[in-house]
């Protein structure tokens, strides 16, 4: 736990400059949620981004973590959760190994943002210090629909919002609004299969205190030796350039499949 709070520490140290891109870091990246409101600021040619779209609270790390009373579902966790009843989870007639009846570890936590039932800028504990900006509008990861969609990423981020590519046009993020029904995403919250349950899988090589375990090039498990979103991303660790083939925040180039592989023989 004290590691996290030093990460968390040097994190917003480092913010000062928060307009700027910071390789192999989270600050400047689409996670740094400070800096996408830094592009709003005195009507800066940011295309259809001109103010604030969520509370501004002037700080890279505090949109997800707080160094007190946090949720204990991930590290220093500062971000209130979604109900976890409300997911329908993947299933398969060929799966050995089965995903719980609902996302509980570092999944929950992602998916506190990327479900989009829970607003980006809904956290636990705000700023005390640097006089954080009230947006008075909160968005929230989801497609547009009749009752939120003023307050919808969707509004600009998605093919009918505007999200076509070109000059000064919002991206597309789509493919980020998972929403509850996870019946079409890879499985999370699942048991890795041993080889006695599934012998088509490779198995991790490094054991870890925090029960999970690692495959030499990173992809790992986590508490109770689960598959969960962290498996595969970085969350701190973007690519956005693409030059490693990571882009998005995966822990390792998915060209010719190497992702898929480390776990998956084929």
């Amino acid at each position: 736990m004290r590691a996290w709070m030093l990460i968390a520490v040097v994190m917003l140290a480092a913010v000062g400059g928060v307009g700027t891109v910071m390789a192999d870091s989270i600050v400047g990246s689409r996670h740094d949620l400070s800096h996408f409101n830094q592009r709003g600021y005195g009507g800066s040619p940011s295309g259809p981004m001109q103010g604030f779209t969520f509370n501004d609270y002037r700080e890279a790390c505090v949109y997800c973590h707080t160094p007190h009373n946090g949720s204990p579902v991930a590290p220093l966790w500062n971000r209130n959760l979604s109900d976890p009843e409300g997911y329908q989870m993947y299933s398969s007639p060929n799966f050995d190994s089965k995903p719980g009846n609902a996302p509980d570890g570092i999944s929950l936590a992602c998916l506190s943002c990327h479900d989009g039932t829970v607003a980006v800028d809904d956290i636990r504990n705000k700023p005390q210090f640097h006089g954080w900006a009230d947006s008075q509008v909160h968005y929230k990861m989801d497609y547009m629909d009749q009752n939120r969609g003023s307050q919808s990423c969707a509004k600009c981020h998605s093919r009918w919002g505007g999200g076509i590519g070109g000059v000064n046009a919002a991206h597309d993020a789509s493919v980020r609004y998972l929403t509850q029904d996870l019946r079409d995403d890879h499985p999370i919250s699942m048991a890795f299969p041993s080889k006695r349950v599934d012998p088509q899988f490779h198995q991790p090589t490094v054991s870890k205190d925090d029960g999970g375990r690692a495959f030499e090039n990173g992809i790992q498990t986590y508490e109770g030796d689960k598959v969960q979103c962290a498996t595969c991303h970085d969350i701190h660790n973007p690519d956005e350039d693409n030059s490693e083939g990571r882009d998005p925040f995966l822990r390792v180039s998915n060209q010719g499949s190497a992702l898929c592989l480390t776990c998956h023989e084929k």
